[in-house]
């Protein structure tokens, strides 16, 4: 067992405050799961039969600050600071939890053994309980009520109940937590298990969005949590289809709809430095759909109003790639990060077998373009600026509101190679087309000084 973390001087510090009053400790949840499993556990969680005054009094006079969080439900921040920084566990009493057709609990009972406080969890591999001692090396038998560590052994997915409908019917997040679980961990949901979901799934629509939304985002990053453990299935695609197949999907995603290509693309798809790794991976998930139903969904999700039109626009680059209505310029105009979002889903996408690999060509040919030497990326790498044309404007008698328009139209020139982006070459252009707007004639001249040989 990685007891790494339990190991922590601040912990055993925390520890040695309970054991010196006389109360027992206990780590649960994710770091006595993930030792057991030999994973890596960022955070603790803390129990014991102690009541929140109980701890608040025990703490006084030790290294150990408590905070009072929500004592009425038993909670008590634990704080520690060392030479290694400031630490946090949350300490919660035993209790058991009282639900009245809500998802958050209304009522709590405080208990005095952890095979109480066990039936108000979601999964037995998270009502695992490992006793804390001040002594690391003291003998800690790991206890478990509800079958975890035989659900572990053979790497199923189970509720802490026999009937898992006892455990859904309280709290739908469950489902989403499930499947997170499932791809994080490798655990495989029990077929009861499933069936209980399918059940319980239509109560996800009583489900805050913010709550759904960081299920979510944890589910499709669930890849990067733990990168050494093996699964037997891509993670992401694997939680996911277990959110279509217990029928949560529609609860979710709204009128998106899953695509087997695109679940299994996302295992291949590392979004790009400056797009949001979730919002590359919506927009990939759903490149079939409507850019504007993709933004409005992640928007009423309460996915930040940034990510969710990084996203709408990574998917619009992508399907105008697709469709082959993306040129050179409109591409510099959407911008190197959204093609290379573009390149890379096409790519993951013609590897699960989608048809595209003449966009993924078409999206390679234009990133080539746009880094071909000299070509000017934006309007600020233009060799001329708007204050080089307000002079040529007062001059020629042209209106300023020509500025912006001319500016754009030496930018296509340069980038289709007609003119060479120097200084003299752009301004004797831009007399041309600003002394034909002072004359009422918009017909330029034929760019001719510092015309290049074409595109290369």
């Amino acid at each position: 067992m990685n007891t790494d973390l339990l190991r922590a001087p601040w912990l055993i510090a925390v520890a040695r405050a309970f054991s010196d009053a006389g109360e027992p400790l206990f780590a649960v949840g994710g770091a006595v799961r993930n030792g057991l499993m030999d994973l890596p556990a960022s955070d603790v969680d803390l129990c014991g039969p102690a009541r929140p005054q109980r701890v608040a009094g025990l703490c006084e006079g030790t290294p150990v600050r408590a905070v009072l969080r929500a004592a009425h439900f038993g909670t008590v921040e634990l704080h520690v600071s060392d030479g290694q920084g400031r630490h946090m566990a949350e300490y919660t009493t035993f209790r058991v939890d009282s639900y009245r057709g809500g998802h958050q609990p209304v009522a709590v009972r405080f208990a005095d053994t952890a095979e109480v406080d066990a039936l108000r969890r979601d999964f037995s591999v998270n009502a695992l309980y490992r006793p804390l001692h001040p002594d690391p090396d003291a003998p800690a038998a790991v206890i478990d009520p509800t079958g975890g560590l035989d659900h572990l052994r053979r790497r199923v997915l189970h509720t802490v109940t026999y009937d898992p409908d006892q455990v859904l019917k309280d709290d739908g997040l469950r489902i989403l937590r499930a499947a997170r679980f499932q791809a994080e961990l490798g655990l495989q949901p029990t077929a009861a298990l499933l069936a209980s979901a399918r059940k319980f799934a239509p109560i996800l629509r009583d489900i805050a969005p913010e709550r759904i939304r960081d299920e979510l985002t944890r589910l499709l990053m669930s890849d990067r949590k733990y990168p050494m453990l093996e699964h037997a299935t891509p993670p992401v695609a694997s939680g996911l289809g277990t959110v279509a197949d217990t029928g949560a999907w529609p609860y979710v995603f709204g009128p998106l709809a899953p695509n087997v290509r695109a679940l299994a693309a996302l295992a291949q798809y590392r979004a790009p430095d400056g797009l949001a790794e979730t919002a590359g991976r919506m927009a990939l998930l759903f490149f079939r759909e409507d850019a504007a139903v993709l933004g409005e969904r992640m928007r009423q999700l309460r996915f930040s109003a940034v990510d969710a039109a990084a996203a709408e626009a990574a998917l619009r680059t992508t399907r105008r790639i697709a469709e082959n209505a993306l040129g050179l310029m409109e591409a510099l105009r959407v911008g190197p990060i959204l093609m290379e979002h573009a390149a890379r889903a096409l790519t993951a996408l013609a590897a699960a077998g989608e048809d595209c690999l003449p966009a993924v060509e078409r999206a390679g040919s234009i990133l080539l373009d746009m880094k071909r030497a000299g070509m000017p990326q934006t309007l600020r790498e233009l060799a001329v600026h708007g204050d080089d044309l307000l002079a040529l404007c007062e001059r020629l008698r042209a209106p300023r509101s020509r500025i912006g328009q001319t500016l754009d139209a030496l930018w296509r020139e340069t980038v289709e190679g007609n003119i060479a982006n120097e200084k003299p070459a752009l301004l004797a252009y831009a007399e041309s087309l600003l002394r034909g707007a002072a004359t009422g004639d918009n017909r330029p001249e034929e760019p001719a000084a510092g015309r290049t040989a074409g595109r290369p």
